[in-house]
């Protein structure tokens, strides 16, 4: 199997997965909320908001820093891999505790009853324990990525979710009280773990796990930078209501949020692919050729041009699109007006942000990853100024304005940062020409979408690739990728 067509088997089986997973627990989600008892459903919210903070993935950084080594140095994976599983468990283990005692200080100081306090202490802990369980999953789920059989992770991921799906299911139908709930979840994700673990030891490598506590702490220091990155990363998602209920009042929220909700679910497209092509990123950061540059190149113009479309679709048919997900409300278009106006500018970042995610393997390949640290926080400094400049100005159309000039700022940031080590990328093909293809395809098809919907459509789904021919977006290069991925090559492309 050739190189790209091993890159785009990866890439397809974690976008499958991840699509049939958001699906599936969607529908699980949905049983809970709906046979929730009343006055629960806060509590519940409650809940994931405690085990999200106190499991924040720090150890995303270390699953990052372990398949850059191993990719690079395959020999010593078994090893590495080890390394990962340690730091992974002493790390779940100290914030195991820090869930035990925070979840008790907030019952007694916060929640009235024992009653209310026992249930949220101990649903709490169940529910950290199930992020902090995944730790170890991840950990096996580095080794799939590194040696590059992230297929293998895809189909795990999908039986994780039914088996998550399950609990909610079946725990919602028969009344469960929600700390049975949690620690079914805890359970099944225990399950997976060990599925996950015992699947690696098989297929692809035994981890040595060799307890070197030592190295585990050097792995944590050098991922630490990428921790705090993550944990800004969630404070620039969420500022933005923040900002609108300060400045304009709690009841405008909604309106942002329906919208930025929807799109920023997208981004899960370059999350699925970014891992599969990882491994290749980091062996090319080691040549001397210009092979990394044309390799991330290729990368953030493919999914940018994914993006593109794709957006301006959803753009187009907001009138029908915003509705569907969010009220069936005939008086759905008075109330959320401000909705429909900031849906373009939002469409647009959460476009811009598709290449910009690759940026992150990009800086890890290179053994920078202070550089994914410098990015985010240039990126939070610069939304919260922003915002406190274009929200009173502009209402929640500045928020979505501050919002696409963020994910800008980040983005130019991120291809200086890469120019000053030397390894710059053409920015006229990989963002000039695709925006202004995307800006004109964008005007017609909203003046054919008017007209009838099909028009406007169909003028996505020719004009657009026309444009990128027209303009010679694609090089040479980039379509014999495309072709290697279609048709197998010689053994020279291997």
């Amino acid at each position: 199997m050739t190189r790209p067509r091993l890159l785009a088997l990866n890439a397809l089986s974690m976008l499958v997965a991840n699509i049939i997973s958001k699906l599936v627990l969607f529908v699980g989600v949905v049983y809970l909320l709906q046979y929730l008892p009343a006055g629960l459903e806060s509590v519940y919210y409650l809940i994931t908001a405690f085990a999200t903070i106190i499991a924040m993935n720090f150890h995303d950084g270390m699953i990052s820093v372990t398949i850059r080594r191993v990719a690079t140095e395959p020999e010593d994976g078994s090893r590495q891999l080890g390394i990962l599983y340690l730091a992974s468990g002493l790390l779940a283990f100290i914030l195991a505790l820090v869930a035990v005692v925070a979840s008790y200080i907030y019952a007694r100081l916060q929640l009235q009853g024992p009653g209310l306090q026992g249930e949220f202490i101990v649903s709490s802990c169940a529910f950290t324990g199930a992020y902090l369980v995944g730790y170890w999953g991840g950990a096996a789920g580095a080794g799939f990525k590194a040696y590059e059989k992230l297929y293998i992770e895809a189909i795990l991921l999908v039986f994780q979710t039914i088996l998550n799906t399950w609990v909610y299911i079946y725990g919602s139908t028969h009344g469960w009280p929600l700390s049975v709930f949690f620690l079914g979840l805890l359970a099944t994700n225990t399950i997976y773990t060990g599925v996950s673990g015992l699947v690696l030891i098989r297929f692809v490598v035994k981890p040595d796990l060799v307890f070197n506590v030592r190295e585990a702490w050097l792995l944590f220091r050098e991922s630490l930078g990428l921790g705090y990155a993550t944990l800004l990363r969630t404070l620039q998602d969420r500022m933005h209501p923040f900002f609108i209920t300060t400045i304009m009042g709690i009841g405008f929220v909604t309106q942002f949020s329906s919208t930025y909700s929807l799109l920023v679910q997208l981004k899960f497209i370059p999350l699925s692919i970014r891992p599969a092509l990882f491994p290749t990123l980091a062996r090319k950061a080691t040549e001397a050729s210009d092979s990394f540059q044309k390799y991330s190149l290729a990368l953030m113009k493919f999914l940018y041009l994914v993006a593109l479309p794709l957006i301006i679709l959803l753009i187009i048919s907001r009138y029908e699109v915003l509705p569907f997900f969010t009220s069936r409300d005939p008086t759905f278009r008075k109330m959320y007006a401000l909705a429909l106006a900031v849906f373009p500018a939002v469409g647009w970042s959460v476009a811009m942000s598709f290449p910009s995610q690759v940026l992150r393997s990009l800086f890890i390949a290179l053994k920078h990853p202070d550089f994914e640290f410098r990015t985010v926080l240039v990126g939070v400094i610069s939304l919260a100024i922003l915002n406190l400049i274009f929200i009173p100005i502009m209402g929640i159309m500045g928020a979505a304005v501050g919002a696409l000039l963020c994910e800008m700022i980040i983005f130019f940031y991120g291809l200086w940062l890469l120019e000053k080590v030397g390894r710059g990328v053409n920015v006229i093909t990989l963002f000039l020409l695709p925006t202004l293809c995307g800006i004109m395809t964008n005007w017609l098809a909203e003046y054919l979408y008017r007209l009838h919907w099909a028009f406007g459509i169909a003028s996505v789904l020719i004009l657009f690739p026309a444009l990128i021919l027209a303009f010679r977006v694609v090089s040479a290069h980039e379509w014999q990728i495309l072709r290697e991925v279609i048709k197998p090559g010689t053994n020279a492309n291997r």
